[in-house]
């Protein structure tokens, strides 16, 4: 096995470990959450149970590229996603963590950053707008690599 196969087996080994790990830290964080009533309100416990459900898919996410990069140093490499699951699901991260840091949604264990003069608060919003574009602008690129047409074997031998 050559050094660049090695190196593919050891990234989909810590990708498995990451994903099976962080899934083990939701399970157990669920169970505590639940048995210790989330220590929020009512309405708060929808919002903290559909941020467990995203980092869940991330776990799930980092566990299915390990398998594929474990799966393509044997030799024998499984087929492609069609859509960007990853750019979907890192943009749907941040903009779900951006929304329940804005509108209060899970309780905060730490004080918020304020801004201390009106320079401040406007690049801080700035800063807010644009790393919201960029996330929507994400998860549509994922998207559109799962719409995009990609060319068949009939297609390339018919241009050549």
């Amino acid at each position: 096995m050559d050094a660049r196969h090695r190196g593919v087996q050891i990234m989909g080994w810590l990708s498995l470990v990451a994903g099976y790990g962080l899934a083990l830290l939701l399970v157990r964080g669920i169970f505590l959450g639940i048995t210790r009533g989330f220590g929020a309100g009512g309405a708060q416990a929808f919002w903290i149970l559909l941020a467990y459900l995203l980092f869940f898919a991330l776990a799930v996410y980092l566990f299915d590229v390990g398998r594929r990069a474990l799966s393509i140093a044997k030799g024998s490499p499984r087929p492609k996603a069609r859509f960007g699951w990853g750019r979907m699901l890192l943009g749907i991260i941040f903009l779900f963590s951006f929304a329940a840091q804005h509108f209060h949604l899970i309780p905060a264990r730490f004080n918020r950053l304020e801004p201390s003069n009106q320079t401040e608060a406007v690049t801080m919003t700035v800063t807010s707008i644009v790393i919201c574009a960029g996330c929507i602008l994400l998860i549509i690129s994922g998207i559109w690599r799962g719409f995009r047409r990609l060319p068949t074997e009939s297609s390339l031998s018919a241009s050549e």
